[in-house]
């Protein structure tokens, strides 16, 4: 009995040392420069089906382990989540999303009097797409949806074995996540790297985990079929910026709508606000401004400016977690904690300065 104690208590120690290879540990692949004319490395290829308003589209994604920059190809995925409107004499050469960064889209055109030009459409904003504007480049807003996430197994994946499903709500939205249960042998930089699907850092279980399939409440659904190495690199030269892009899916849009939608968001927050409560009110402020924010860039011609759900999301989560951490520090001065208390205001300091800079860069633009 005690020979196979020790055995398993080996199996665990090891087990565990090899995760450790992976999770904590940042990718050493170099990162994407988000300059013009470079050369865009992929380490990871990803692909799977993305499902929309009935459709099917196979998709494959080249994605940077270090910095989350995801790589297409394909003309009509590239068309659904970055292209810019084109005419008839552009064809599609390639696309960058760079989270934090923006996205670069890579064209040429047959100009019938200046001939051939290579252009470069630029946003600062990745993932345009209204559906699709989620990202796990932040992990607050996924951690916050976990925990709160009921779970339940469902079938094994054909390349990622056993998963959990987990249902729940982010930013007001229902979503479906399934998650394999065994560790991703991938060094990530980001705590999310892939498009929905892909691998994230689950800090709870403290390993890199494959997210095998997202599916949203408006019928975005994205199966993740591979996950794999390769070297892929792709070369751009002889590009000319064209400046900031307007994304086909904008373009589509009916701005009316969108006001009215936004117009309806900013009604539903006064009404669920508690007025007794200070947490509520300075909650519903910020939601409010992320509105306002957004109203504003539509209405001043601009609605590719409008701040994304996700990084609202990731607002949204920092403020809930600063409100949590002052209640903290006041319970840790009631109980005569002194050390504790100043601590925890240490902490409570570096959030807030972490949220204002992206609350400045988002909201308070000048």
């Amino acid at each position: 009995m005690k020979t196979l104690l020790y055995f398993l208590t080996l199996i665990c120690f090891f087990t565990t040392k090899a995760q450790d290879r992976y999770y904590g540990h940042p990718s050493n692949y170099p990162p994407n420069e988000f300059t013009v004319n470079t050369g865009y490395n992929f380490d990871y290829k990803m692909t799977g089906i993305m499902s929309f308003r009935g459709q099917r589209h196979p998709f494959v994604f080249y994605v940077n382990s270090a910095d989350g920059s995801l790589g297409i190809k394909d003309d009509d995925m590239a068309f659904m989540l970055a292209r810019p409107v084109t005419n008839r004499n552009e064809k599609f050469d390639f696309a960058v999303l760079i989270p934090d960064k923006g996205t670069r889209v890579y064209a040429t055109m047959n100009d019938p009097e200046e001939g051939e030009q290579k252009i470069c459409y630029t946003s600062k904003r990745s993932l345009s797409a209204p559906a699709m504007q989620l990202q796990f480049a932040h992990a607050e807003t996924f951690h916050r949806f976990m925990q709160n996430a009921t779970k339940r197994p469902v079938g094994n994946h054909p390349a990622f074995g056993p998963q959990t499903l987990y249902t729940g709500e982010m930013n007001g939205k229902t979503f479906k996540v399934t998650m394999s249960k065994r560790g991703a042998p991938v060094r990530i930089t980001p705590a999310h790297v892939g498009f929905l699907c892909g691998v994230f850092a689950d800090d709870n279980r403290r390993k890199n985990r494959y997210i095998t399939k997202f599916e949203m409440s408006n019928g975005v659904k994205i199966e993740m079929h591979s996950f794999s190495k390769t070297n892929f690199i792709w070369t751009a030269s002889g590009y000319t910026e064209e400046g900031q892009s307007t994304y086909n899916v904008e373009s589509m849009t009916n701005n009316q709508e969108r006001l009215k939608e936004i117009s309806e968001n900013m009604e539903r927050i006064r009404r669920n606000m508690d007025y007794s409560n200070p947490d509520s009110i300075e909650m519903a402020g910020l939601k409010m401004m992320i509105e306002t924010q957004r109203f504003n860039a539509i209405k001043s011609g601009h609605p590719e400016r409008q701040i994304s759900e996700a990084d609202a999301g990731v607002l949204i989560n920092r403020k809930a977690r600063i409100l949590d951490k002052r209640k903290e520090c006041k319970r840790l001065k009631e109980m005569g904690d002194k050390r504790g208390e100043a601590m925890c205001q240490q902490q409570l300091k570096r959030m807030e300065e972490r949220f204002q800079e992206m609350y400045n860069r988002y909201i308070n633009v000048r």
